[in-house]
């Protein structure tokens, strides 16, 4: 969301944006500080991604990856070079070292389908570079709940907001964390069963 000026502004709700966001403000009001969602997939890499970024100080991009796997650039051979942690255990500190004044970005991207939301049938996605808050209350709760369950895909989920007070002394900021935990309460398992009904002509 963006402020009267145009700058980003932070929330503690969520917005949709898109051609079909109507349909997630009919399902949801107007400041929704959570929703009910569900993975398409037990794949991480499909519904749970986490890539890093490393761009230089022109704004090229030195590497990528997801944490394991990284295409470095290499500028003798003027092709991305593909590195593991498994070989080379500290490749992004090295990659770190040759660009001392940049910094690698971390951005967690969900997709999901929202079973509140009628009318159309497609995937949502949720993308959020908070690599100190948000990013870690979601992706650990994701690999213990996919570690102890076998699985992710099917199970209804909460994606929640809130407002988080800085705990730095001397400062007053305030920054958005959005937390997943699975509910499978009987108000969700109704509302799911309720969507799964054919909509009816002139509904």
């Amino acid at each position: 969301m963006k402020s009267d000026r145009g700058y980003p502004m932070s929330t503690d709700y969520f917005v949709a944006t898109g051609k079909y966001s109507r349909l997630f403000d009919e399902a949801y009001g107007a400041k929704p500080d959570v929703i009910q969602i569900v993975f398409p997939s037990d794949d991480a890499d499909m519904v749970c991604r986490e890539e890093y970024e490393f761009r230089d100080e022109a704004g090229k991009l030195v590497a990528s990856g997801d944490g394991e796997t990284f295409k470095v650039w290499s500028t003798k051979t003027s092709t991305y070079a593909v590195f593991t942690t498994e070989q080379y255990p500290d490749i992004m500190d090295m990659v770190s070292s040759r660009h001392p004044k940049c910094q690698w970005k971390v951005t967690l991207t969900l997709n999901f389908i929202i079973p509140k939301i009628r009318g159309v049938m497609g995937v949502w996605q949720f993308q959020t570079k908070g690599v100190a808050s948000t990013i870690p209350q979601i992706r650990d709760y994701f690999d213990e709940f996919y570690e102890q369950q076998g699985k992710v895909s099917g199970v209804i989920f909460d994606l929640s907001v809130i407002m988080a007070k800085s705990q730095k002394p001397g400062q007053s900021s305030k920054y958005p964390v959005v937390s997943l935990i699975a509910n499978e309460s009987r108000e969700n398992l109704e509302m799911a069963q309720e969507c799964r009904k054919p909509i009816m002509i002139g509904e």
